[in-house]
């Protein structure tokens, strides 16, 4: 019985509540950023993004999700980056608009949000961030963003 509880106690432990970002764009694009929950993977790391357009009809409102598990998504300080890889089936349909230019024709998607872990702020907390579009010719296309912490209890 000890061992079974035990064992309880170590999964547990290696597992955190999830946190992130809920973030909208002015021009309404939402971008959702979450970190692993497992902490044998770091819990400050990004695990998952999904952009998504608040003004597409439902049923297809995400635009594209990045994972780190697929090697596309990448996070250091509270800077999260995406690379757009097309023969990512979640992040493949090179049409979409965001920011004013196609999915197909950006190499990344970067958030920057103020945050900082040394001054970690309550859930809900409204903060300012930034996105920019790195397109595949170099150009770059960049707007204000507001972010909601998100924490799960």
């Amino acid at each position: 019985m000890k061992s079974v509880f035990f064992a309880i106690a170590i999964l547990a432990g290696s597992f955190a509540h999830a946190d992130g970002f809920k973030c909208i764009t002015e021009s309404g694009l939402n971008l959702k950023v979450f970190n692993e929950v497992d902490a044998n993977l770091g819990t400050r790391n990004a695990a998952v993004l999904v952009v998504s357009d608040a003004n597409v009809g439902f049923g297809n409102k995400t635009i594209a999700t990045f994972k780190a598990s697929k090697n596309v998504l990448a996070s250091s300080a509270l800077s999260y980056v995406a690379k757009v890889d097309l023969r990512v089936s979640e992040s493949n349909r090179k049409g979409e608009l965001i920011g004013g230019t196609k999915l197909g024709y950006l190499a990344y998607i970067q958030l920057t949000v103020d945050f900082s872990y040394l001054r970690p702020v309550a859930a809900g907390t409204k903060m300012a961030a930034t996105m920019t579009l790195v397109k595949r010719d170099g150009q770059k296309i960049m707007e204000d963003v507001v972010c909601t912490r998100y924490l799960k209890n």
